[in-house]
């Protein structure tokens, strides 16, 4: 996946001009819908996307010793990457069910914070 500094450079000049008008006209809309999904408490789907984001990281971070990962060309990236899914696949699950309760946790107080105790717009559960 490419960077947004890669995908400008990409780019052509015209192509530039286009996606600033367009964002011009889509950028409000978008802050918008964003600042209601931030109201709304995290979903099953959006924690298990995170676990799932989570357990990929560390599996990454496990191969990537040097901590070359983010520097890298896309042939060390794409190896790096197959050697995580190796990771992955042995022991994804496990690590998928010691991440789950941290990361939900995180997503939770991270919601809390976003609305605050004396938030009207939702009901605070304090377990």
């Amino acid at each position: 996946m490419k960077t947004f500094k890669e995908l400008v450079e990409a780019m052509t000049m015209s192509q530039r001009l286009k996606r600033g008008r367009q964002m011009k006209v889509k950028g409000k809309l978008i802050a918008r819908k964003r600042a209601l999904a931030m109201k709304k408490p995290p979903s099953p789907d959006r924690i298990n996307n995170a676990v799932k984001r989570a357990v990929r990281q560390k599996a990454i971070s496990i191969v990537d010793k040097q901590g070359i990962y983010k520097g890298a060309s896309a042939g060390m990236k794409q190896n790096i990457e197959k050697k995580a899914d190796k990771k992955v696949k042995m022991s994804g699950a496990k690590w998928y069910k010691r991440l789950r309760p941290q990361v939900r946790a995180k997503m939770k107080d991270a919601y809390k914070t976003r609305m605050g105790k004396g938030s009207t717009s939702v009901i605070h559960d304090e377990d």
